[in-house]
């Protein structure tokens, strides 16, 4: 039976979209396994206390006094949450261009040397191997590309620190420019909806991760699935909010799309490339793999024809995918020529 640590920062309330999405994660979860036993840790309704002068000891070094001996216990109820659970959900929307100071008060309680991570000869070593995380990120901008994205020191922030524990299996789910309006917001959460409940199915029946033992000359990459649904469910879908959240899920947040005449970055960069695309094309016309895609090493190649289904090939092309943990790093289409 897997238990579920659901950790929520959010100070703005149950209508905040940090707490909508992380309920939704829950129900996603439980929807693909009722077994499931979920534990709530609430950081507004419950806060961690910062640490002090006067409690630090209890978490990095011998402590003596009652506030310390407190602050040790308090450590340890967090890292026995944290330790007992298979997968780890948290509520972490961007404040300030990184994560809620509550949120940062817990990593400061769990993050504790000689039973949450160690040092050795060879560096830092998490102890806390063997579980998923979940993160959702809301924020009011655009902050996984374009030009703001160096200013996200939340996302790098909050892996270094789950990967400090040992807990490096992480997705983040993205819900941007929910400040843009209501229309915005909506769609933002309509995507991240769409991309938990399909990664909740995923992870509750076991789907296995690239084999761990000796490297194959594919490194566990499923090309055939990653870049025949790119074909189909980027290239071929008309719909943005449906292919936006395909995006997301095929290729890296600073994926770069090489076509003939252009490059692009940026997931909704790409998306927008593709609309271009298609809205100069009959609204019939579809793209179809010639036979599934190969790879090894991190590179794929893809060769595909496209016109109008059961007619003729009215262009024929290759991609080259450059593929990095399981997404699309960069992405080269190549245009056959006209036939003579």
């Amino acid at each position: 039976m897997r238990q579920v640590l659901v950790i929520n920062s959010s100070v703005t309330g149950p209508a905040s979209v940090s707490r909508i999405l992380v309920e939704h994660t829950v129900q996603s979860l439980l929807d693909a396994d009722p077994k499931a036993v979920i534990v709530y840790r609430d950081l507004d309704a419950d806060p961690v206390p910062h640490l002090t002068s006067a409690t630090v000891a209890g978490v990095r070094g011998v402590p003596s006094s009652d506030d310390e001996l407190a602050s040790q216990a308090r450590s340890d109820e967090l890292i026995e949450e944290l330790r007992a659970a298979d997968i780890l959900v948290i509520g972490a929307p961007m404040y300030n261009f990184s994560i809620p100071t509550s949120l940062r008060a817990w990593f400061d309680h769990v993050l504790r040397p000689r039973v949450t991570f160690s040092y050795s000869e060879r560096g830092p070593q998490g102890l806390l191997t063997g579980k998923r995380a979940i993160v959702i990120e809301p924020r009011g901008g655009l902050y996984s590309s374009g030009p703001a994205k160096v200013t996200d020191f939340q996302e790098p922030y909050l892996r270094q620190l789950l990967g400090f524990v040992g807990i490096t299996d992480v997705t983040f789910i993205h819900a941007e420019k929910i400040g843009f309006g209501s229309e915005a917001r909506e769609l933002a959460l309509t995507m991240a909806k769409s991309r938990i409940a399909e990664l909740s199915v995923r992870i509750m029946s076991g789907e296995a991760e690239p084999d761990g033992g000796a490297p194959s000359s594919t490194g566990g990459i499923d090309f055939a699935a990653i870049m025949g649904g790119n074909l189909k469910r980027v290239f071929g879908e008309h719909d943005p909010g449906r292919r936006l959240v395909a995006i997301q899920e095929l290729y890296a947040h600073d994926a770069i799309l090489h076509e003939p005449d252009r490059s692009v970055q940026g997931h909704e960069a790409i998306s927008q490339a593709v609309t271009e695309l298609l809205d100069h094309l009959p609204p019939d016309f579809a793209f179809t793999a010639v036979r599934p895609a190969l790879g090894h090493n991190g590179i794929g190649r893809l060769q595909w024809t496209g016109g109008p289904p059961g007619g003729p090939a009215a262009v024929t092309g290759l991609d080259i995918a450059h593929v990095e943990l399981g997404v699309i790093k960069t992405l080269h289409v190549f245009l056959d020529a006209p036939s003579a």
